[in-house]
């Protein structure tokens, strides 16, 4: 009976594994795994089981996403499943001023390439970025210009440029951030021809994301009024996965970031046929 048991099972097995990789030819691993992490935060833990059964693929698949998941520290395994990473886990946020004096040379050479994206009489977004912040000068040389940011630092820049409408959302004082949150139904309601978002992290699997929930929510409701979405992130965010994902790949018009970026994080951005400008910086 054991021989006839084993001879099925080696008959059929790669007839199995042949079907099963058929049927998921859709299910990349990155979409896969992004799926693992929506239902981790959702719910807090996943089971190896429920995931097989819910995506159709094997236990063994499985773990072995939750086992690179785990290598990029977005969660934490246990017997049978995984659970979230400890918020301690998580690098705290450094304040704005902070952020402004790092990597100025790579923000700078990327607010010189985004800034011939934008024309005379355009409404703009700038969200609370340092690398936002960095157009700033740039900005001020055209004519007529209509700005919204959530940044108190960026709306204050603009006091002597009288030639600059800069409006805000209500909300609350971001402190970390010098920023509005809180009430995104609060933004103006206006056309945007273009918005320039900084990132804490993208990468293939969680792809454009922050570490401040309401900041998320800003971001996203500043995106729905551009026509065209770009992100500015120096090379140091390439490779990196904050906590909340506000924008896909598929939604933005363009990313701009500096030459030092991980290569093979670019390259597998831009085989999903987006587009990545990467810039050179003088390293002073």
């Amino acid at each position: 009976m054991k021989e006839i048991i084993a001879f099925f099972f080696d008959y059929f097995s790669p007839v199995y594994a042949l079907s099963e990789s058929v049927s998921n030819m859709a299910l990349f691993v990155e979409e896969r795994r992004r799926l693992i992490l929506d239902q981790l935060k959702q719910d807090g833990r996943v089971s190896v089981k429920q995931l097989s059964d819910d995506m159709e693929v094997s236990a063994v698949t499985i773990r072995q996403d939750l086992r690179s998941l785990e290598e990029e520290g977005l969660l934490e395994r246990t017997y049978g499943g995984a659970v979230q990473r400890e918020v301690s886990s998580i690098v705290p946020e450094l304040s704005f001023h902070v952020r402004m004096n790092m990597r100025r040379a790579q923000k700078d050479a990327i607010a010189v390439s985004a800034i011939n994206m934008v024309r005379d009489g355009y409404s703009v977004a700038l969200d609370c970025s340092s690398t936002a912040y960095a157009l700033v000068p740039l900005l001020k040389k055209f004519k007529k210009l209509t700005i919204i940011t959530n940044s108190l630092i960026i709306a204050q820049h603009f006091l002597d440029a009288p030639h600059i409408t800069v409006l805000l959302p209500g909300g609350r004082l971001r402190r970390d951030s010098i920023s509005i949150v809180g009430r995104p139904e609060g933004l103006p309601d206006i056309n945007l021809n273009i918005g320039f978002f900084g990132a804490r992290g993208i990468s293939l699997i969680g792809e454009i994301s922050d570490v401040d929930a309401d900041e998320v929510l800003i971001k996203q409701a500043m995106m729905t009024r551009c026509v065209s979405s770009v992100i500015l992130s120096d090379g140091s965010k390439w490779g990196q996965i904050a906590p909340y994902t506000f924008a896909r790949f598929s939604q933005v018009a363009r990313l701009i970031t500096s030459d030092d970026a991980a290569d093979d994080v670019v390259s597998g951005v831009r085989q999903l046929g987006i587009e990545v400008e990467t810039v050179r910086f003088s390293k002073r």
